[in-house]
């Protein structure tokens, strides 16, 4: 990668902050002092200055990174926006010790792009472990139109969540979100108080249900982090397989620290990934303005337990109210 114009005496960490902010200073930081970033061939400091025309290497470490599913289908293709059905526990783009397996990244490669030079940008969020519709720009122009719809909240989301329990037929959670108190897990989000965190607000709808196990729709109104989990969660009826926010965030913890999952582990979260799915995602397209909706189909590990524990899926998503 050569430093473009408009970038003059700048420390290199503070560049790639701000050029590839998929990684943080602090990061970036660590990795140069590792020596995978290199400045015309030579290891450096943190503070290096770097000006338009410098070359900056990155050298990923060899360490293996965790499999993940590329079964990446394509929903819309056009010269302005790509609508992909992302398969879950894929990472949306690099973080972490996620590198190259990532739906961005593998994107890129099989369009023989770069994150440097992409030619397609990320619009939006979604977790690694949810599955679903995500949208891309393919233009600077595009990506930002796309974006400001979900910063206004006008992107219209819909999303399918098994969950423990039996919930009602409509219900809604207008709960604040922010840090969860007392967790052992740094990102963890939790309800807050007035005047603390930030508003947030989920429609809910039962799909199926009857058992110890429902299918509900959730159209979140607002786009905070981990938002529908959390209020589903707040309600009493937390999703299926999700480790941080299900019956133990020990579960979560023993994740991240490598260890194996025991037999009852699995037993209790019944699905190995959280069984959310952004099925429907309705925008307007940055060429004609006009409203387009995507779906991306119910994945098979969702529609399986779900059948196995009495969900008719042809009549539940019949009703398109």
């Amino acid at each position: 990668h050569r430093i473009p114009d408009g970038w003059e005496s700048q420390r290199l960490d503070r560049y790639l902050a701000a050029r590839f902010p998929y990684r943080s200073r602090a990061q970036w930081m660590e990795l140069i002092r590792a020596g995978q970033v290199r400045v015309n061939g030579r290891t450096v400091r943190p503070s290096q200055r770097v000006s338009p025309g410098t070359l900056v290497e990155y050298r990923p470490s060899e360490t293996s990174e965790p499999e993940v599913s590329a079964d990446i289908r394509i929903l819309h293709e056009d010269d302005f926006v790509l609508v992909v059905d992302k398969p879950p526990d894929l990472p949306l783009h690099p973080s972490g010790k996620y590198f190259r397996n990532t739906l961005l990244s593998v994107l890129l490669e099989r369009r023989g792009e770069t994150l440097d030079e992409p030619g397609v940008r990320v619009v939006h969020r979604l977790d690694r472990e949810t599955s679903g519709v995500v949208v891309f720009g393919k233009s600077p122009e595009a990506t930002a139109f796309l974006a400001a719809q979900f910063e206004h909240r006008q992107a219209r989301k819909r999303y399918l969540a098994l969950v423990y329990g039996d919930p009602p037929a409509e219900f809604a959670v207008e709960a604040r979100l922010g840090p969860r108190a007392g967790s052992r897990i740094r990102k963890a989000v939790g309800i807050v108080g007035p005047g603390e965190g930030a508003s947030a607000r989920t429609v809910f709808r039962r799909l199926a249900g009857g058992g110890d196990l429902g299918l509900v729709e959730a159209r979140p109104e607002t786009g905070r982090l981990h938002q529908i989990r959390v209020h589903l969660q707040h309600a009493g009826y937390p999703v299926v397989g999700d480790k941080m926010y299900g019956p133990d965030e020990g579960l979560f913890l023993k994740l991240v620290d490598g260890e194996t999952y025991t037999p009852e582990d699995h037993a209790r979260l019944l699905l190995p990934r959280q069984a959310l799915h952004a099925w429907r995602l309705t925008l307007r397209h940055p060429r004609t303005g006009s409203t387009v909706t995507w779906t991306a189909p119910v994945p098979e590990d969702m529609r399986e337990l779900g059948s196995a524990r009495g969900i008719d899926w042809d009549a539940a998503l019949a009703d398109p109210a």
